[in-house]
């Protein structure tokens, strides 16, 4: 048995198909989360290279409307 077997400690690295170029890639990046009204939503991917083509993935928080009114920074 001259084959190396692999470590089991050490991680696997992230595998998955850019949506823009189609290519597989070892370093995927989110662009995008996909949210469903029943059952899971899921993470679109992109390589490094075409990442840059999509805009920037928003914080959850900053999608729902504030509940301050104007002038009114949260300090008491």
């Amino acid at each position: 048995m001259s084959e190396s077997i692999p470590n089991s400690t050490s991680a696997r690295k992230p595998v998955r198909m850019c949506v823009r170029c189609h290519r597989i890639t070892d370093a995927p990046v989110v662009v995008a989360e996909v949210h469903q009204n029943s059952g899971p939503g899921w993470n679109m991917y992109a390589c490094p290279q075409c990442a840059s083509h999509f805009p920037p993935v928003p914080d959850v928080i900053d999608l729902f409307p504030s509940r301050r009114g104007p002038g009114e920074d949260g300090a008491e």
